[in-house]
């Protein structure tokens, strides 16, 4: 049996690694395609800038082609075995295809790890690199122009604050806009910023205009070159908050969950993107689930073209329906949990009966 399984997982990783490599190849070409002139018109004219956006995406390229590739993979692992009347021998020795199955578990759990570091640590990482590295490209003023990013909202106590861009991991912000509150949610006081900077350990606010506002609504106002900020924010708090989910890993996510009142969107956001992230890791054994039945008509209904054919559809399908269900998820209509978890449920239960179907007859 060990060498079965040994066999076996040589044959998956081979067609994985051949799959994986180019689908990620594809989708970068595709992407640098797409990109390139942007990429030129913000950093500069030179080729190093592409070789640098394109090792920046390469993790989350591959975190997303990942579980297509694991399916793909186990067809062509299972169609070679058909091919080559492996599986009938192994049949005729008394080994059921279940059996034959169990052999691509090693090889899927360890996808399955890798699958999850890249997502939740290497990911967010290269994530947070470009979005630092586009985010200098936005420093100026035309970075409030059409396709400048939205401003960031938070909440420190009785004060609102807005944010116009985040530079260097959030120890940097622009245009900083602070709606100080009394106790009754009344404003007080409107504060503008050029910029703020965190240095040893406090903030510093630059070219400040304060607006002090009266009980009968008269205005005053003021022009300061520097004033202290006293907030409990600090630069992981921006960061985090600018960031899109892609790029925040399981503990940010989880605190964004643990404290509602620091996100700025809803806790349902963060828990779904949660869950989300939880069930990343079982995607590679429902792969190998849905070729199983694929393979397994191979000898019964036509070639290996009609089985990629049909492979590809059902990848296609799980992935326009994950999608779809996280969409709804993001935005309250479905419970996080429900959203996360149930296109997985829902195409391994397809698998499943297809699979048991099959091998009933």
């Amino acid at each position: 049996m060990r060498t079965l399984i040994g066999y076996v997982t040589r044959v998956f990783l081979a067609q994985l690694a051949l799959m994986l490599t180019a689908f990620v190849v594809l989708m970068q070409i595709l992407d640098l395609l797409n990109s390139a002139d942007q990429l030129f018109r913000r950093h500069g004219d030179n080729p190093l800038v592409l070789l640098r956006y394109a090792g920046l995406r390469l993790p989350e390229l591959i975190t997303f082609m990942l579980p297509f590739s694991v399916l793909m993979a186990s067809l062509l692992a299972l169609a070679r075995l058909a091919h080559n009347n492996e599986v009938l021998a192994l049949k005729a020795a008394g080994m059921s295809f279940y059996k034959l199955l169990s052999c691509f578990v090693p090889a899927a759990f360890a996808v399955a790890v890798l699958h999850f570091l890249f997502s939740d640590q290497l990911t967010p990482l290269a994530a947070r690199a470009l979005e630092n590295w586009e985010a200098q490209s936005r420093a100026v003023a035309a970075s409030q122009a059409e396709g400048a990013k939205p401003a960031v909202w938070v909440r420190d106590g009785s004060t609102i604050a807005r944010v116009a861009g985040i530079l260097r991991d959030g120890n940097e912000l622009r245009g900083v806009t602070l709606f100080l509150r009394d106790a009754r949610g009344n404003l007080r006081q409107h504060l503008t910023a050029r910029r703020a900077v965190y240095a040893g350990g406090a903030w510093r606010l630059f070219d400040v205009e304060p607006r002090l506002i009266s009980s009968t609504g008269t205005v005053a106002s003021e022009w300061l070159a520097e004033a202290p900020w006293q907030t409990n924010l600090t630069p992981d708090h921006f960061s985090d908050l600018s960031a899109p989910p892609i790029s925040m890993s399981l503990n940010e996510l989880a605190g964004f969950v643990a404290n509602p009142g620091v996100g700025n969107r809803p806790t349902y956001f963060y828990e779904t993107w949660l869950h989300k992230r939880l069930a990343i890791p079982v995607a590679s054994f429902l792969m190998v689930l849905l070729a199983a039945p694929v393979a397994q008509g191979l000898r019964r209904h036509g070639g290996i073209a009609a089985g990629l054919t049909a492979g590809v559809g059902l990848g296609f399908l799980f992935f326009v329906t994950d999608g779809l269900v996280l969409a709804l998820g993001e935005a309250g209509a479905l419970p996080p949990a429900l959203a996360a978890w149930s296109p997985t449920v829902l195409f391994a239960s397809v698998g499943g009966a297809a699979l048991i179907r099959m091998e009933g007859y």
